[in-house]
């Protein structure tokens, strides 16, 4: 908690001061985007509300910045619309609209006192329930709720900097609840990710109102991120594995050493060899603690940043061909892999816009892709439920007609377009193409990034993991016995299509092996197996 021992009193923030509250608070969710990932529920790889969160507030700040003005209110409704445009993920898509309430609340003023203040964020709490169709207690909706309501019992009683300082106070309290209003967060012994990253926000608001030392411009500060960054949940930089034979260290101390040096990080050890997985900006630096602690064999370094460039300098030039206006329907599909890319475009997707688990694209990333589509009527398949809120936000900002639907992952995406009819009405071929969601069941295969216990299961860091339908159902150190464990839980006998995208991570001899497997296992099903070159799962399964 909080003390109330602040020797000074403020009355107001003007324009430059406010922008310097939103630096700050930008600042702390920076540095706090990987606590806050880490508070995910579920131990997969796709924790990534800290990072949607900061990229959206980055984006809000930088447009804050372009107002040159003296007024509060003309920097908040630049601020809203910012976050509008840079949200990412449900995370997001929520914290763009708090900031979307909180600009209402604040209006036209020039000046920022505490009761426009506590006005600004009672109605960031207002807009965010609205914007959510079934909001959920023990989340952010919560604690911008409690904020918002001890904002205005304040109102008129304190000065700006004490109205911060309780509602600071306020969130963290909430925050701390939230595990006993939702089940799963108090099950895995954390808070709810997103509360905890809008009282970070408001913590920076407080700092950024009592520093001495003004950030006068944020562009600098995010370019050089931007560089940082490439390590970070985008999965850019060096991807760098390698095994340390007769390791002298034990697994968790190994993993401890190198933390540090990037992200994606995965130690695995079988008796005395450690087999390390990390996406990193050094590997050198790496490889240089490795070899204190046994031989270093198997080591390979991808440059995910080239990769990433030259696929989508070949995804530009494909996809921004000249096209002639047509009366057509078309598609705009997300979709992370080389090879899903293709699949979808081969379905008749007219264009993809790279992104999926913890790579969420922005409203604006989507929007871009929508305006390279000659067509006045599109259809959007997210394929991943952090994307489907996201997308929903276009419909209200193109100028085209635009319909999403809600298909949560990749095979949902690849069965709408099954019934996809581009001389259709946009209505019915939209109805028809959500129809489909219903008539195939999903499977994927990841790894555990921490220790935990779910659904009944112990799970350590490093385990295979196999969901179905998102619900963690099996556990492996083995990913092909996990994708046959889950397929036996998924398939029935009156299912005749079983397909297998393979992830990127997959060697040509696992994929034969599995291959080999299901040929033997399921005689009587039809099995496709395709390169989709996902990231983060071992492979994507469908059935049908």
């Amino acid at each position: 908690m909080l003390n109330e021992q602040l020797d000074q009193e403020v009355e107001e923030a003007d324009a430059l001061e406010f922008k310097q509250m939103l630096i700050t608070a930008t600042k702390s969710l920076e540095k706090a985007k990987t606590e806050i990932n880490d508070l995910n529920i579920f131990p997969v790889p796709d924790g990534d509300t800290g990072s949607n969160m900061y990229a959206t507030i980055s984006n809000a700040v930088n447009e804050a910045q372009k107002i040159k003005e003296d007024s509060v209110g003309s920097v908040a409704d630049k601020l809203a619309t910012g976050a509008l445009m840079g949200a990412r993920g449900n995370s997001g898509v929520i914290l763009s609209q708090l900031l979307k309430g909180l600009a209402d609340g604040v209006g036209d003023v020039e000046v920022l006192t505490a009761d426009e203040l506590a006005d600004g964020l009672e109605q960031a709490a207002e807009v965010a329930y609205q914007a959510v169709m079934k909001p959920v207690e023990g989340t952010i909706l919560t604690v911008a709720r409690e904020v918002g309501a001890r904002a205005q019992e304040l109102k008129g009683q304190v000065d700006l900097l004490e109205l911060l300082v309780e509602v600071v106070n306020q969130a963290q309290e909430s925050v701390a609840k939230t595990p006993e209003l939702l089940d799963d967060l108090k099950e895995a012994g954390v808070v709810d990710a997103g509360g905890r990253g809008y009282q970070i926000f408001l913590e920076g608001l407080l700092s950024g109102l009592t520093t001495d030392n003004f950030t006068r411009d944020y562009s600098s500060s995010t370019s050089s991120q931007k560089q940082t960054s490439t390590t970070s949940q985008e999965g850019y930089g060096y991807c760098t594995e390698f095994i340390v034979k007769d390791s002298t260290i034990e697994v968790d101390q190994f993993r401890e050493k190198i933390a540090g040096y990037g992200d994606s990080l995965l130690v695995v050890q079988a008796e005395d060899i450690l087999k390390v997985h990390i996406h990193t900006a050094h590997p050198g630096q790496v490889l240089e603690v490795g070899i204190n602690y046994g031989e270093l064999t198997n080591i390979k370094i991808d440059n995910m940043s080239r990769q990433h460039q030259e696929r989508m300098n070949l995804e530009e030039q494909e996809q921004e061909r000249e096209q002639e206006e047509t009366d057509q329907l078309a598609v705009l599909s997300v979709a992370a892999g080389a090879g899903l890319s293709d699949i979808f475009k081969n379905l008749g997707v007219d264009y993809v816009v790279q992104g999926g688990q913890s790579m969420n694209p922005s409203t604006q990333d989507l929007l871009e892709g929508i305006k390279k589509i000659n067509s006045q009527e599109i259809i959007i398949l997210p394929n991943n439920k952090n994307v489907i809120s996201t997308a929903e936000q276009v419909q209200e900002l193109s100028d085209k007609q635009i319909k999403v639907i809600s298909s949560r992952n990749l095979p949902q995406g690849i069965a709408a377009m099954m019934s996809f009819n581009p001389q259709g009405d946009l209505e019915e071929t939209t109805n028809n193409m959500t129809e489909e969601l219903e008539f195939v069941k999903t499977g994927q295969v990841t790894y555990a990034v921490r220790d935990t216990q779910i659904n009944d299961l112990e799970i350590e860091e490093g385990d295979i993991l196999g969901l179905l339908e998102g619900d963690i159902k099996v556990t492996s150190d083995n990913y092909n016995q996990a994708t046959l464990d889950l397929i036996n839980k998924l398939i029935t006998e009156e299912d005749t299509l079983l397909t297998i995208y393979v992830g990127e991570e997959v060697t040509d001899d696992k994929k034969e092996e599995l291959d080999q497997l299901l040929q033997e296992n399921y005689p009587q099903v039809d099995i496709e197996i395709y390169n989709g070159g996902q990231p983060i799962y071992y492979y994507i399964i469908s059935v049908e």
